[in-house]
This record gives structure tokens, C-alpha cells and sequence, in this order.
């Protein structure tokens, strides 16, 4: 047994007091003769004895109460485990993720349980400690220490964030002990509802040996969340008085099946179409919306539906905007029709122009978004100077080689090229990566298995390209090289000679893909409020230029940079919201751009209490909570930390003794 104030035990010195009373408080008799028998005499020394013995147990009585009492001011305790008794601060970390606004009974939501224990915590711990508290805003308050007072007062403030964090992200800014210039031990309490999709991999977390950490999930009544996992066009250019098909794919990560799910699109706030549907539980379901009616240039686009109580992913915003026909020139070696041709021949979306190579106006190159050199077997030196300008000025590039190509000519624009060994077999073109960007929504099913196109390679390269399409002998079929523009090349020319790619189903939406990454001011119909940076393509940048978001109520300027014709912005998540953002340059807006929540904040799957342990069951100061209640939380803590407290006990015993002295003097 140990004593939380063990100064208080000098009380015990007053133990002399009672006895000293009793000692001095014996009155003197005097001897009075009766003429009497024996009878009194007996009488006499039976009445002394019993008083001698009630003044005993009186002054046994008084002790003990004053020995409890002192105890019990002294506050003593059977001693936890817990290896760092005397923290020297107490640092906490409580998620306000969107996510934590579900609910953890009928009533309470987990942010509002979570200010519940935090609020335990500073109730627990004496006057004078300093607590550092941190949320998912890394808001400038948590860098400095804080009394219990400044804490109180900042919970009064919380709100849910925007922000998702993982747990290691969170727990190195929440344990940075260079940033308070301390190297001192700590209480550590993590308050989140870890997430699965957020979380993020908890092995990575560096826990200090010396500190105590208390993991403390909250867990969600139930997990049931319906949201908006992707949106897109079947045709990525949405183009004037062309039909097009919005696809729109949603989730359900319940255990229920969401049956008769009413989902409604808006334009411009204009509710253009709803329908309903019936998503299974843990599974997902694809609408699709014709559009097929006017559309302005910009187009403020809403998916809504209602699905409580987990209501802050209800929306999904996005833009979609009417694309002029991109601009695309092919320089080859004569005029036949070639497969680039072809596919680029679709009048309604690209404007195609093609070029004899000894006859190409070299100034018209930079009018055009994507430049096709096909079938050259030398790059002449004026063409590449001025093709390395064009790219350099952001422009896109696509090489398709001749049959005997001049490498020489060729390193002018790609350095390290070569040939490839010869062989007379075609080799397999391997499935792409489909979690790659560059194919996304090209294939409706990522399970899908397809025969793929077969080619000989007559070209070899290397560097920090983007490998697109591989051969099943791992050479390069397809690259991506990403300056200030991108260079896209081919190994094999695009001939019944060489490959049938170019005959394959997988051509015309690569090709497409490649020209709508070409396209100036391609824009993404949506962007995640977590993304740290995103990047625009505009016309007639200069870098003095003063970008700046706004929306109905807030006018926000990021940090940005210019370079070429790309401009850079990191957003400040801290301050945006899901919703539509003008961007603007001298009042005049150059972009509209849709914001929502990072999609995996609306998985509301949890790590279980089991799962948490597998991570953390090797550090011996680590502590796992399971309750869901405040108060049982508060008296797991006092165990763990502070051991058995024994101070009630020690109350009560000094009680009992109190009345056991009343009653000798009252009936003894």
C-alpha cells in the first residue's frame, strides 16, 4: 500500500491528544465511611472496574477514529503497474474527424463521448499539471502546454474536422518533444474511433518505453454509411449537343442492405433527375444518368440523398464543364491514312490536323495540345529544337517510331534509347496496372480478364518514366516521361508488321486518355479536401499572378507556385469545406473547383479491441480501454494509473469508530 499524500500521515501526531486528555482528566475521590456491610464494598470496586474499562475502549475509539481520518486524507492506494506514476504532463490526442459523428448510443455522438473523457482526465489528474491537446486541425494551441483551465476552455470550441489523419501522423505531432523542447516522461491518451481506412499502419507508430500510452477506442452503435465512391463521364469530354452518360458509383458499408435508397442530381441547384435504388450490404451499385439537355460552360453539379444518422457525406459536389474540341497534329512521313488518323478523325471532339514532316509549318506546333510524330525514321534537328520548346512550354508529345528509326536523331528528344535485340516472335502485351491513374474507369470491372494486343518491340529505353503498357518480357511498350509537358512514346511502330495494338479495343481509350491528359485547362471534375496539392493547367500565366478561392463566405489565398503554364496550389484544409470554389484572378474567375471529404473518412469499419492488442499486446506500457461509458472510463483510469484507491475505506472505518465511541458513552 502506498499514500498519494503521504505528508498528511504527520497527522497522526494528534493521536497524542486523546491520550493526553485521558491521563489528565482523572479526578481525585475521596473516601467516604459508611457504616455499611460488605455488600457496598463489592458494589464499589464492580462500578470502578467497568468505568476503568469504558474509559478504554473510549480512548481505543478516539485513536482509531483519528488514525482513519489521517489515513484518509493521506489517500492510500494499492499500486498499479503503471511504470511513470508522476507524469510531468499529460498529453492528449482526441480525433474530430467527420467520422466521429456518428453516434455511439441513441443520443450521444463519439465526439461528444470523447470531450466526455477528456474533460475525466483533467478531473483526474492534480491542479498543477500541464496538459498538451491535440485534434486533427493541428491548430497552433497544441504546440504549447496548457493548463486545465485553457483545455476546458478549448473544448468548448471543438468542432468536427475536415481532416482525416492517420494515428501515426497523429501520435509523432501529439509526442514531439523537441517541438516543446522537453525530454520529460508523460501520460498519453489517444481518443479516435480507429478507423480501418483511416487509421492508417499502427506498427509504425514510435512509442517512447517511457511513456504510458492509453489507447482509447470508441466504438460506433453501429457502422451502417452510404456514400459516393466515384463519378464520371462514359465519354470524358463532355462536349455541346453531345449525349453523354454520367456513371455515378455508390457504397454501402453496413451490414444492412439500404433498400429503397431515394438519390437525386442537381445542376446548376436545379434537380434534374432522382431515382431509387437498393445497395447490398457491404457491396456497391452504379447509376447511370443520360445527359442530354443544354448545358452551360460550367456546371455545378450535387448528388444528394439522406441517410442518417452519419449525414456529413450526404453531398457529393462536382464539376463538370463543356470541353472545346482539343487540338492534335500529326507529323508523318506521307500522306497516308494512318491509325492516329483514325481514331482522332472524330470531328465532334478533336480538332485533327496532319502534316507531312518535309513540309511542316513549325510555328503552328505550339497552337496544338498534342503532337504526334509517327512513323519517322529521323527526327531532322529543327523539328526537335522546336519540339523541346514546345514541351517545354508544357505541351504533350506522343513518338511513334518508324521501322528503322535514326536513334541519333531520336535522343535529341529522349536520351536513353536504344534498340532492341532482334527477334522475329511477338511477345503478349501484359494487363496494365489498373490501380493506375491513367486507366481509371477505362475498364468496368478491375476483375475483367481480356486478351491483350501482341507486339514486337524494335525500341528500348530508360529513366524516371511512367510505364503504361509492359510487355510479358518485361521490356516497355508504352511510357510516359513528365517534364514540363509529357513525352509519350511507343516502342513499335503502329503496323499489321509489327503489332495489332492499334486494332485492339484498349487503343481508342488509351489514345483518348492520352489527349484528354494533353488538354490546357483539364480539370478535374472533383478534388478531396485532404489532397496536400493539386495542380492546374491555364493559359497566360505570369508568376506575380495572386490566385484566390473563394465561395459564398470565404475568400481564402493558398499557398502557390508558377511554373511554365501549370499552377501549383496546396490546399489550406484546415479552412476549406466540401462545396464549390471560384478561382480567382483579379475578380475574374479562371476555374471552378468541387471539394469534397476524403471518401475512405465514410468507411466507418473499426479496428476491434482484438485488433488494437495484435498491435499493441508487446509494450507493457500500453493500456487498451474497453468501455463506451465516461464514468467506467474514469474508474479504469484511476486503476491503471493510480491503482486501488483505498481512501473510501479508510472513511468509512473512521466513521464506524466515530459512532462506536457514541455509543460506549451512551450505553456502557
Amino acid at each position: 500500500m502506498k499514500f498519494l499524500y503521504p505528508e498528511f500521515l504527520f497527522g497522526l501526531f494528534t493521536l497524542a491528544i486523546p491520550i493526553i486528555i485521558h491521563l489528565f482528566n482523572f479526578r481525585k475521590s475521596k473516601k467516604i465511611y459508611f457504616s455499611s456491610t460488605r455488600f457496598l464494598t463489592n458494589i464499589k470496586k464492580s462500578t470502578s472496574q467497568k468505568l476503568k474499562l469504558k474509559q478504554y475502549l473510549v480512548l481505543l475509539s478516539r485513536l482509531l477514529f483519528l488514525t482513519f481520518l489521517v489515513i484518509a486524507f493521506a489517500q492510500p492506494y494499492l499500486p498499479s503497474a503503471d511504470k511513470n506514476p508522476q507524469a510531468e504532463s499529460v498529453y492528449i490526442y482526441l480525433d474530430n474527424s467527420s467520422s466521429m459523428s456518428n453516434r455511439v448510443d441513441g443520443t450521444m455522438t463519439s465526439l461528444h463521448l470523447g470531450m466526455d473523457y477528456v474533460n475525466k482526465i483533467l478531473n483526474l489528474y492534480p491542479t498543477n499539471t500541464t496538459y498538451k491537446f491535440l485534434t486533427n486541425d493541428f491548430a497552433p494551441f497544441s504546440n504549447t502546454l496548457k493548463s486545465k483551465d485553457e483545455i476546458e476552455e478549448l473544448l468548448t470550441e471543438l468542432r468536427l474536422s475536415n481532416i482525416s489523419r492517420t494515428l501515426d501522423e497523429s501520435y509523432s505531432r501529439l509526442n514531439n518533444k523537441t517541438q516543446l523542447q522537453t525530454d520529460l516522461n508523460n501520460d498519453i491518451f489517444v481518443i479516435s474511433d480507429f478507423q480501418k481506412s483511416t487509421s492508417g499502419d499502427l506498427s509504425l507508430l514510435n512509442i517512447d518505453s517511457l511513456d504510458q500510452v492509453f489507447m482509447t477506442p470508441i466504438q460506433f452503435e453501429a457502422t451502417k454509411n452510404v456514400f459516393v465512391d466515384t463519378v464520371y463521364l462514359s465519354n470524358p469530354f463532355l462536349m455541346a449537343n453531345e449525349k453523354n452518360r454520367l456513371n455515378v458509383v455508390l457504397k454501402n458499408t453496413g451490414f444492412e442492405e439500404a433498400n429503397d435508397f431515394p438519390i437525386k442530381l442537381f445542376i446548376n441547384e436545379i434537380q434534374t433527375t432522382s431515382t431509387i435504388v437498393s445497395i447490398p450490404a457491404g457491396g456497391s451499385r452504379e447509376l447511370n444518368f443520360e445527359i442530354n439537355y443544354n448545358l452551360e460552360k460550367v456546371n455545378r453539379c450535387r448528388i444528394n440523398f439522406e441517410d442518417y444518422p452519419v449525414i456529413f457525406d450526404n453531398d457529393f459536389y462536382f464539376v463538370l464543364k463543356l470541353e472545346n474540341k482539343i487540338n492534335i497534329l500529326e507529323i508523318k512521313n506521307d500522306d497516308a491514312v494512318t491509325p492516329i488518323e483514325q481514331v482522332y478523325g472524330n470531328k465532334s471532339l478533336f480538332n485533327y490536323k496532319s502534316q507531312v514532316a518535309s513540309n511542316t509549318d513549325y510555328s503552328l506546333i505550339r497552337q496544338y495540345e498534342l503532337v504526334v510524330v509517327s512513323g519517322l525514321q529521323s527526327i531532322d534537328n529543327s523539328l526537335s529544337l522546336e519540339l523541346n520548346n514546345y514541351i517545354d512550354q508544357g505541351g504533350s508529345l506522343l513518338i511513334i517510331p518508324g521501322a528503322h528509326p535514326d536513334l541519333n536523331s531520336y535522343r535529341n528528344l529522349l536520351g536513353s534509347i536504344s534498340n532492341v535485340p532482334n527477334d522475329t516472335s511477338r511477345v503478349d502485351i501484359s494487363m496494365p496496372d489498373l490501380s493506375d491513374p491513367f486507366y481509371e474507369n477505362i475498364f468496368e470491372s478491375s476483375s475483367e480478364r481480356i486478351e491483350m494486343p501482341a507486339a514486337l518491340p524494335i525500341l528500348s529505353w530508360r529513366g524516371q518514366q511512367i510505364d503504361l503498357l509492359k510487355l510479358k518480357n518485361n521490356l516497355n511498350f508504352l511510357s510516359g516521361f513528365k517534364k514540363a509537358g509529357t513525352v509519350f512514346i511507343l516502342a513499335a511502330p503502329l503496323t499489321d508488321q509489327y503489332t495489332n495494338f492499334h486494332r485492339h479495343a484498349l487503343f481508342v481509350p488509351v489514345m483518348y486518355r492520352m489527349a484528354a491528359l494533353s488538354k490546357r485547362s483539364f480539370e478535374n471534375p472533383y478534388y478531396s479536401i485532404n489532397e496536400p496539392l493539386i495542380i492546374l493547367k491555364l493559359d497566360s500565366l505570369n508568376k506575380q499572378d495572386i490566385f484566390k478561392l473563394v465561395d459564398d463566405e470565404d475568400e481564402l489565398i493558398p499557398n502557390q507556385r508558377i511554373s511554365a503554364n501549370e499552377l501549383f496550389l496546396e490546399l489550406p484544409k484546415n479552412t476549406l469545406n466540401p462545396g464549390f470554389y471560384d478561382l480567382r484572378l483579379d475578380q475574374k474567375i479562371k476555374a471552378v473547383l468541387a471539394f469534397n471529404l476524403e471518401k475512405s473518412e465514410s468507411d466507418l469499419g473499426q479496428l476491434s479491441k482484438e485488433d488494437i492488442s495484435a498491435y499493441f499486446g508487446t509494450y507493457k506500457n500500453v493500456t487498451i480501454f474497453d468501455t463506451n461509458d465516461a464514468d467506467n472510463f474514469s474508474k479504469e483510469v484511476k486503476k491503471n494509473k493510480f491503482g486501488v484507491p483505498l481512501w473510501k475505506y479508510a472513511i468509512i472505518m473512521s466513521l464506524l469508530f466515530l459512532l462506536a465511541e457514541v455509543l460506549l458513552i451512551r450505553f456502557l
